[in-house]
């Protein structure tokens, strides 16, 4: 039996990064969004809205990233190669071939690995275009 849920919705979703103004600035052209300005000392800041209220906020850590993420955002697109092409233009990378299924994995300028592709997935696996 399924119960009530906890949590109502997704709130925000952080990014560990060193750099936050170059690495929001990469985020804030990738989402089409003017990024906040930072605070706490320059430790956070709020790049925009993704879907449903929730926020992308970056968070200033000493540390780089040293090896995949095991949690990553996937994100529709009209057009791959397109959207491939302007990604690598803004600074970030490809990390993955074109898979089966149409997805492409990428990497903002830190390596925080994100996935794009002209489909998405039900509850139950199957694939239905945007």
């Amino acid at each position: 039996m399924v119960r009530g849920a906890i949590v109502r919705q997704l709130g925000a979703v952080v990014i560990d990064v060193n750099d936050v103004e170059r690495v929001s600035a990469f985020w804030g052209a990738l989402l089409g969004q003017e990024p906040g300005q930072p605070r706490s000392g320059g430790d956070w800041l709020t790049v925009g809205t993704l879907a449903d209220n929730a926020v992308l906020v970056l968070q200033r850590v000493p540390e780089s990233k040293a090896v995949k993420n095991r949690v990553h955002m996937d994100f529709p697109v009209d057009d791959v190669d397109e959207a491939i092409a302007e990604i690598v233009a803004l600074g970030g990378s490809q990390i993955s071939g074109l898979r089966i299924g149409g997805g492409v994995t990428m990497a903002d300028p830190e390596g925080n690995e994100f996935c794009i592709g002209a489909f998405r997935r039900t509850k139950e696996g199957a694939r239905t275009p945007f």
